[in-house]
């Protein structure tokens, strides 16, 4: 395999390397144009990880067709997927990972080693049955009550997301300079609807049903970090990198701030860094039980003092030893308070995310607009806030139809007011 590196110049320039292995040196060609650079990466790996036959080093090709021929050589679907992913950018290293996973799982065993360069072998047709296959697949996710593998089907967001990542990886290969193909097979085909899928991945708990789930816990601090998740609806990542400082007030109001979240590099390991997206740094005003809560926190944190770690980080969540809580240690506690919970007479079964999508629930009962709600959910979008919670607005048609009627007919309200040009 070979690699690019950028080198910036001192002139402000940036210089792409293209690096491989062969014979057991490390030849490499530098360029000043990045899609040059990445042509003759396609060329070396092409030729079996070594420099194309007629390429002389800081010259190209002595004659321009051994160029067109080299060029012809297959490239594997796995492979252009990988490269397409890994050179990506303006995306975390997390969202990264999570486009190679999807890729091996769903994408690789249908066209893993097909030709990209041929049209044919990756077709409309192809395309269509692999989304009738993926629309009845099936995966493992946790574990059901008595234990047993919790199997699910895969749901119609996650093949259309599966399949815009595929419709991005050739549509790669279609922009690519030099074209490597001539179409997108993926391009007009019709999805499936994800109109009423919302609410089988999403469970919505009554004010009620949490303080039950709450109070299901054993340890405290686990009391305390799900009133604080549901009285915000924070992330996981942003409620577990929270600290003492971030409370603050707004006028005479208590309120947190959301200014950094655990984020996940490429190994496995974690690092604290900015939210999710720029609307995602925001300061939510709390009530008086969440900053209670987040009062007590702030006391256990400032008695870990003595604590080298607490020193470092003042973490109001942390696990026994004053590290990060881990998502996997609480999710097993988590699992615990649900089966009691499901004892005493609960009849979902409610995800740590779905504290999230309850606070967001008990907004809409009360009224709120959506745009204060995408505000407080730290949404990037309000297509991602309407797409997500839009289902649960009340029906307002009768009340639209009787403002209209009143407007035309005089009745109850004003007639229209004309202003002229």
């Amino acid at each position: 395999m070979a690699s690019i590196r950028e080198r910036v110049r001192a002139d402000g320039g940036i210089t792409y390397t293209v690096l491989w292995r062969e014979d057991g040196k490390q030849p490499s060609e530098s360029f000043d144009d990045p899609v040059q650079a990445e042509a003759f990466k396609l060329l070396v790996e092409a030729n079996g990880g070594r420099a194309p036959a007629g390429w002389i080093r800081g010259h190209g090709f002595v004659d321009p067709s051994t160029a067109a021929v080299v060029a012809d050589a297959p490239i594997t679907f796995r492979d252009w997927a990988r490269r397409v992913i890994n050179s990506r950018t303006g995306v975390e290293s997390r969202t990264r990972s999570d486009y190679l996973r999807d890729a091996e799982r769903w994408l690789f065993p249908t066209f893993g080693e097909a030709n990209v360069r041929v049209n044919d072998t990756i077709d409309t047709e192809a395309v269509r049955l692999w989304l009738v296959r993926m629309e009845s697949a099936t995966y493992v996710k946790g574990k059901n009550p008595d234990g047993t593998p919790r199997i699910k089907t895969v749901s119609p967001k996650t093949v259309r997301n599966v399949h815009g990542l595929l419709s991005s990886i050739l549509q790669a290969a279609v922009d690519h300079d030099p074209q490597i193909r001539t179409r997108n097979p993926c391009v007009g085909i019709t999805l499936p609807r994800v109109d009423d899928e919302i609410e089988d991945e999403a469970t919505f708990l009554t004010p009620d049903e949490v303080a039950l789930f709450i109070s299901c816990f054993n340890r405290r601090t686990d009391q305390l970090a799900s009133t604080i998740a549901y009285g915000t609806g924070v992330r996981y990542g942003e409620l577990t990198a929270l600290q003492p400082q971030d409370r603050v007030k707004l006028g005479h109001r208590p309120a947190v701030r959301i200014q950094r979240a655990w984020k996940r590099r490429d190994d496995g390991t974690y690092y604290m860094g900015a939210p999710k997206s720029k609307r995602s740094r925001r300061t939510l005003t709390v009530t008086s039980t969440v900053d209670d809560a987040l009062d007590e926190l702030s006391d256990m944190a400032a008695g870990r003092q003595g604590d080298p770690i607490g020193k470092r980080r003042r973490l109001l969540l942390v696990d026994t030893a004053g590290n990060r809580l881990h998502y996997s240690s609480f999710g097993d506690r988590w699992d615990r308070a649900l089966q009691q919970a499901l004892r005493e007479g609960l009849d979902k079964e409610p995800t740590p995310h779905d504290l999230r999508h309850s606070h967001a629930a008990a907004l809409i009962s009360a009224g709120t607009p959506l745009p204060a709600i995408q505000r407080r959910l730290g949404h990037e979008s309000i297509q991602t806030t309407v797409d997500t919670y839009g289902h649960l607005l009340p029906d307002i048609d009768d009340v639209m139809l009787a403002a209209v009627e009143a407007t035309l007919t005089g009745i109850g309200t004003p007639q229209l007011r004309l202003f002229a040009a």
